[in-house]
């Protein structure tokens, strides 16, 4: 095992040192959510050198779209490289990445086995470099692997963002070690925006972001309508550009870069 990881670390230094991207800034302390409302509950955004839990409501509880593309978001406003570690596989999509804002030339995508998984995540967060890692899990977290992952995240100062693609959560576990904890989904509520084709109105469902836990105390939550952001990554139809009308053949390509461990 120790040597698949010194392998798996030695193709990632290669990969981010080939990026020859801007060093991961510790300028600025926090990285904005890009909603006001937020950012300001939060003090500024969610802290870096910390890690963040992310877990997907109703519908939206197994698959976790809308948390991965809230990740992704605020991915956009880090500098250096941003590794997302998925658990056996990885179900990621790329054009849910790009229409984010994320840069796919910063994003290194990375496949572990469940017995290697949390010593990867582990080692990868105190690499130089690395602005971000997503811990993208299919299993329910444990005190361990949190404390462990907050450990690393503060020695090195990248930020851990913990999603969990679990149905686990019914409610808010009793403990939390993590900076915050997050869920997000579907609310049931619509908003209507004009239809620029047909002229009617369409109903566009709306996002619930909950705060469940904050390591300063305190929960919130917040309803959020896309129909707001038009050039916002929460926009569920964002306008096109020709970067993010690549083919499928490219996008197979780029998958199969990604590096197992």
């Amino acid at each position: 095992m120790a040597s698949s990881h010194s392998d798996t670390l030695d193709l990632l230094r290669d990969r981010i040192a080939r990026m020859n991207l801007s060093p991961a800034s510790s300028i600025t302390q926090r990285l904005s959510t890009g909603v006001a409302e937020i950012d300001a509950r939060l003090g500024g955004g969610l802290e870096k050198g910390t890690v963040h839990e992310f877990f997907g409501a109703g519908s939206d509880r197994q698959v976790s779209a809308k948390p991965a593309r809230f990740v992704a978001a605020v991915l956009v406003r880090t500098t250096g490289a941003v590794i997302w570690i998925g658990e056996e596989t990885l179900d990621l999509c790329v054009a849910g990445v790009e229409q984010a804002g994320l840069n796919p030339g910063r994003l290194i995508c990375v496949t572990a086995t469940q017995a290697s998984f949390v010593d990867l995540c582990e080692a990868v967060l105190r690499e130089p470099g690395v602005a971000a890692v997503v811990v993208d899990s299919r299993t329910a977290p444990d005190l361990g692997t949190t404390r462990r992952l907050q450990r690393a995240a503060h020695e090195r100062g990248a930020t851990g963002f913990l999603l969990y693609r679990s149905a686990f959560l019914a409610g808010c576990p009793s403990h939390c070690l993590s900076a915050t904890r997050w869920k997000i989904g579907p609310s049931t509520s619509f908003s209507l925006r004009d239809n620029p084709v047909g002229g009617a109105y369409a109903a566009e469902e709306r996002w619930s972001i909950e705060m469940l836990c904050h390591h300063h105390g305190g929960v919130a939550g917040w309803v959020i309508d896309p129909a707001r952001y038009e050039r916002h990554p929460f926009s569920v139809s964002p306008e096109e550009s020709p970067q993010h009308a690549r083919d499928d053949r490219e996008r197979r390509s780029w998958w199969r870069s990604a590096l197992r461990a």
